[in-house]
């Protein structure tokens, strides 16, 4: 009975590990139309876009209708902390958009209309040595 216990175990083990190195990972490439096409298809996609990067880790997560991107999207560094968060209508950048550094700090907002940088705003500190309004303390000569 122990051993029942201890092979179905490790079955399923192997099975999850099988399972996740399979994702059902669609295939797509932009085409010269700016659309988004499954690989080989002669139609625009629609569905859940999803990207990894080769390490295993979410590259990109949204959704794609008629072969544009539309909806909130996030895109991830390769170390696995959130890189942008923000919408898309109609395969352009829209409304308010997030960019994060690699320790996961905000370091930047954005508004965007029509795919079209309206507002921006660094988010991340600089330190005042590397500021150019910083002041410089100079002493004077007597």
């Amino acid at each position: 009975m122990k051993w029942i216990a201890i092979i179905a175990v490790s079955l399923a083990v192997v099975l999850y590990g099988l399972n996740a190195l399979n994702r059902a990972e669609v295939g797509l490439e932009q085409r010269e139309d700016g659309l988004y096409y499954k690989t080989g298809a002669e139609t625009a996609f629609t569905g859940n876009g999803l990207v990894y990067h080769p390490n295993g880790e979410k590259a990109q997560e949204g959704k794609i209708e008629a072969g544009k991107q539309t909806g909130p999207w996030k895109i991830w560094h390769a170390n696995g902390q959130l890189h942008w968060e923000g919408s898309y209508k109609d395969g352009k950048k829209e409304g308010a958009w997030t960019r994060f550094d690699e320790e996961g700090v905000k370091a930047k907002e954005s508004t965007w209309e029509e795919g079209v940088e309206q507002i921006m705003f660094e988010l991340k500190p600089v330190k005042p040595a590397e500021s150019p309004a910083a002041p410089t303390e100079q002493k004077q000569n007597e």
